[in-house]
């Protein structure tokens, strides 16, 4: 299946009619109605309360959840599954502790000859800010710059989308402020479709060009606004 537009590279186009989880206590909805473009280059945040269906979403566009009703459009193209055109950031770095900062952000990159490699390693690690550090282990590492290592982890492999689902949630005040500065110089120097999963509504506006506000039980999109910050 096949739009029949020709978007530039990032286009996003969501188009969910129903997601539900069973359990013991029977299914819940967690997604219904959703329907957004998301814009090559744009940075957008998603928003909203605790069991709104926003980490849901960015699980459907990252394909890590293909049971749903609907689909999920990339550059007109349908997705059926993970892959390197989506970087994705968790909350959690999930850096391997065996390997170096070096080691960590070229995981992915095997198919690369090694001078291709390592240009695209220390071109990442540059990016993120963390040169002195290409040798360090993650236990060597502040929260922060665990973070900036799974970002360009995530850059490397030169996806069209960048996801990321509550990156600063576990950071202290002073840092998830430095991150998200650290976020913008990235996505200025790099101009990657970004779209960001957060609870906190001050951040949305900071950092997104457009806030989606979702509403829970069933997740449905309830606003869409425009920032300019």
């Amino acid at each position: 299946m096949k739009m029949n537009s020709s978007p530039q590279r990032g286009t996003v186009d969501i188009q969910i009619a129903h997601k539900a989880f069973s359990g013991s206590k029977g299914t819940l909805v967690a997604l219904k109605d959703i329907l957004l473009t998301i814009n090559s280059g744009e940075f957008v945040c998603i928003v909203g309360g605790s069991g709104c269906g926003k980490t849901t979403l960015l699980r459907i566009i990252a394909g890590l959840e293909t049971e749903y009703e609907g689909a999920v459009f990339l550059d007109g193209e349908k997705l059926m599954g993970t892959g390197l055109d989506r970087g994705v950031v968790f909350q959690e770095h999930r850096l391997l502790s065996w390997l170096t900062v070096h080691d960590n952000v070229g995981f992915g990159l095997a198919g690369l000859s090694p001078e291709e490699r390592s240009r695209d390693i220390r071109r990442y690690i540059s990016l993120v800010g963390l040169d002195t550090f290409e040798y360090e282990y993650p236990h060597q590492l502040s929260g922060g710059m665990s973070q900036r290592v799974a970002i360009a982890r995530a850059l490397a492999g030169r996806p069209e989308v960048l996801l990321l689902d509550e990156p600063f949630a576990s950071l202290d005040a002073l840092s998830r402020m430095r991150m998200q500065q650290e976020i913008l110089r990235i996505w200025e120097a790099e101009r990657t479709t970004v779209v960001l999963v957060t609870h906190d509504i001050e951040e949305a506006v900071y950092l997104a060009d457009r806030v989606v506000v979702m509403s829970p039980q069933p997740g449905t999109i309830r606003n869409i606004s425009v920032s300019y910050t």
